[in-house]
């Protein structure tokens, strides 16, 4: 038992955690002139200032069995609720030579006002995956789901990459 123990504690694990930022804003005045009776409207609005990552499955490097990519997205939080990313959950699944992996942000929606200079949080990670023997087109793909939104939802793809490597190989 205790080298059990042992073994698990010295694994290695490629588990990168998310880096998270907040995607900011800053008030800005708007004028705006009505024309059927000449008086202006002075309004604020918010800019962001932070720019907003899309949503992206890229390839950073191949070496022999081993991928190493990124992945990044962003999530919208504002008004009278706060949207926060949970964890992520990976699934996977080899069919043939094809290899499918599936990322999927978990964002939970918690009651309560977000801050008025904060519009969402980007995220992003790397990760290194050792390519399974006989893999010969690995997809990957990036969900988000709402866990506390009705039963019935799905999670949304968002962003999907596909890797090919029979010319490589």
């Amino acid at each position: 038992m205790f080298q059990l123990f042992l073994t698990l504690l010295s694994c290695k694990t490629n588990e990168q955690k998310f880096r998270i930022s907040p995607i900011y804003t800053e008030p800005k005045k708007i004028t705006s002139d009505v024309s059927e009776n000449g008086i202006s409207h002075t309004f604020n609005t918010f800019k962001e200032i932070t720019e907003r990552l899309n949503h992206l499955v890229f390839m950073i490097s191949k070496k022999e069995n081993l991928l190493k990519f990124g992945l990044q997205g962003n999530i919208s939080s504002s008004g009278h609720y706060i949207n926060r990313i949970r964890k992520i959950r990976i699934e996977e699944e080899f069919t043939g030579n094809t290899f499918r992996l599936k990322y999927i942000v978990e964002i939970k929606r918690i009651a309560g006002k977000e801050n008025a200079n904060i519009r969402g949080y980007n995220y992003t990670k790397d990760e290194t995956y050792k390519i399974p023997t006989g893999a010969k087109i690995i997809s990957i793909e990036l969900y988000e789901d709402f866990v506390n939104k009705s039963s019935d939802a799905k999670p949304r793809l968002t962003a999907q990459q596909t890797f090919n490597f029979f010319a490589h190989m």
